[in-house]
């Protein structure tokens, strides 16, 4: 196949006036020969700048899908299978950082592992569906940086109010939406560990946020998802399945679009591989590119938008001289593993018991219909100052199925020695697992170019933790840790840190001590998947951007970026559903509309509780 596409390839850069091909054998591929509006990529952003694009029946939209249908696949609708996507080939794709053996010394190759959803719903088909917004002061950050009010907290609160349904009575308040496409619960409270967990933090002095949605992400706080009567809400679910019907959006599924027809500065469409086969369709207004962090600018840059020595050194012909690819960010995680004595009910003891697949088949309830992430905390280990007043770590509570050792590879992707080293930890029958999190990272990395080929993967590199600030967020994230591990709440059920010191890299320092824990933070950091910033969002005249506050590439007409990859600042969250409210704001943007700020006194109730 790949020499075949080569060549189909080279064929299109070479023919200015493409034939337009609508069919692949007897099958309809494009229904049409000019969209109004081209979207590209089904994902967290693309699915809803589809749908929204195409409530007005005057204009038609084509959405484009490198990946599948996600209809009737199991591990995708039921929430606690979300880890059975990622070793499958048909749903996730996996891509690899620059190999850093030297820096990374406890991940395989010295590589990180990501893993992207090709798939309608993209990485919202395949992620654990933590339902975190990030905090306000991470918009009114955006806000500030590009000059444009329409993105402070304010204004986006009403998209992200407008794309949920909150089913828990408990979170009902004026923060919350309850007419949206994306249905957002309270984890079900099935883990007693949980509640011992939220326990231990407020014995520490920590406050118990009810909804971290809200007013603030301070505190610890049981986790919500987003999902629907025991089902995954994904963008596709929420989004797509409803208008499937809808007689001017035309999907196109297993379709990779590998360049997009630039003529005179202005978007005139795209070039699709399909099946072997290519085609081309033309935008009579605009095309969207909504592919993600990864294939967003590298589409950009195979279309000549990008630094221009890089595209030279290519020979790719340059269209506009931007910096694509630049300002790329994620959220490092480390991973930290207590044991318990007491014979709690976890999950890799009744995950897969005939009742609990019989609970959930009949009442779409019990194990099966939750992540398992049950709590989160979130907390700013720095001194807090007028500019920075918002939480700076996040940590999860995995509660660890030592069962399914396959995760080592499929996402943790350590180092067979340092893997093999930490397996006593597994072997715990009773476990759980500490996420600790950098929510807002100062580290920058980049995504470039591999070749001109586009079906080469782009070459990443994440440069996690090259500021020693992000260092010293997670050190600090391993004491309170510990702290809560060695809580009288916590004790009273045996809990103990199971990390053990490794042979294979930090032994020159003293377990358990500071140096220690900065060594092994540094030598093994994962991925939270949250790719952003590759796209970067600015002012008119900044030139560190790659699109304006209208989403709208520069120097180039008829061509916007809607994905996680214009946030010029990752949010202190996770992205899923910060990247569903650009992708509101985005089809508002594009319609000439805007909501209303929503305003909320000091009156109102706030959540936080002691």
């Amino acid at each position: 196949m790949t020499s075949r596409f080569t060549c189909l390839w080279l064929w299109t850069r070479l023919l200015v006036g493409l034939v337009v091909i609508l069919r692949s054998g007897g099958e309809v591929v494009f229904k049409r020969e000019i969209y109004d509006y081209i979207v590209v990529g089904a994902g967290s952003a693309g699915s809803v700048v589809a749908s929204r694009l195409s409530e007005d029946s005057h204009v038609t939209v084509l959405l484009v899908e490198q990946g599948g249908d996600d209809r009737g696949i199991r591990e995708i609708a039921v929430p606690a299978l979300a880890a059975r996507t990622w070793s499958n080939p048909n749903i996730t794709q996996n891509f690899y950082s620059v190999p850093r053996p030297d820096r990374f010394k406890g991940l395989k190759n010295g590589e990180v592992k990501y893993k992207r959803g090709v798939i309608l719903g993209g990485s919202s088909s395949i992620n654990y569906m933590a339902y975190f917004r990030g905090d306000k002061s991470d918009f009114n950050r955006w806000a500030n940086y590009t000059g444009d009010n329409s993105w402070d907290y304010p204004h986006v609160l009403a998209y992200f109010k407008k794309l949920e349904r909150v089913t828990s009575p408990e979170l009902r308040s004026p923060y919350r939406g309850s007419d949206g496409p994306v249905e957002v619960t309270l984890t079900y409270p099935l883990y007693k560990v949980t509640d011992k967990l939220i326990e231990a933090f407020r014995e520490l002095g920590y406050k118990y946020n009810k909804d971290p949605n809200s007013e603030s992400l301070e505190g610890v706080s049981r986790a919500q998802e987003n999902s629907d009567n025991g089902q995954r809400s994904s963008a596709s679910r929420a989004y797509l399945h409803p208008i499937s019907e809808r007689p001017n959006l035309d999907v196109v599924i297993n379709a990779k679009v590998f360049k997009i027809d630039i003529q005179s500065r202005k978007a005139k469409g795209i070039f699709v591989l399909r099946q072997e086969k290519t085609f081309y369709v033309e935008a009579r207004k605009e095309v969207i590119l909504s592919a993600g962090a990864i294939e967003s600018p590298k589409l950009l840059m195979l279309s000549g938008i990008g630094p221009k020595k890089h595209l030279e050194d290519l020979n790719i012909s340059v269209v506009a001289d931007l910096p694509v690819g630049d300002n790329l960010q994620d959220h490092v995680i480390f991973d930290l593993v207590a044991s318990i004595e007491k014979p709690f009910n976890m999950p890799n003891v009744i995950i897969e018991s005939p009742w609990a697949m019989e609970e959930y088949e009949v009442l779409r309830q019990g194990p099966l219909s939750v992540a398992g992430t049950g709590a989160c905390f979130h907390t700013s280990t720095t001194p807090i100052t007028k500019q920075m007043d918002w939480p700076d770590l996040q940590i999860f509570f995995s509660l660890f199925v030592p069962k399914y050792k396959d995760l080592a590879d499929t996402l943790l992707h350590y180092d067979p020695d340092v893997q093999k080293e930490l397996s006593a930890r597994e072997n715990a029958t009773y476990a759980f697992g500490f996420l600790p999190i950098v929510a807002r990272p100062a580290s920058r990395g980049t995504l470039r170019l591999r070749s001109s080929n586009p079906l080469d993967q782009p070459v990443i590199d994440v440069n996690f933790l090259s500021v020693q600030e992000d260092v010293d967020v997670l050190v600090r994230a391993v004491e309170i840790c510990k702290r809560v591990i060695q809580s009288k709440t916590m004790a009273s059920i045996g809990a103990k840190l199971a990390d053990v010191q490794h042979p294979s890299m930090c032994s020159q320092y003293i377990f358990d001590s500071t140096d220690y824990w900065g060594c092994v933070v540094k030598g093994r950091p994962l991925s939270g998947q949250h790719l952003s910033g590759t796209c970067k969002m600015g002012s008119a005249n900044d030139v560190t951007a790659v699109v304006d506050t209208q989403l709208r590439v520069r120097h180039i007409q008829g061509l916007r970026v809607a994905d996680a990859s214009i946030m010029p600042y990752v949010t202190s969250g996770n992205t899923n559903v910060p990247t569903m409210m650009v992708g509101e704001k985005a089809a508002d943007i594009i319609k000439g509309v805007q909501l209303p700020p929503t305003i909320i006194s000091s009156d109102d109730v706030c959540p936080i509780q002691r």
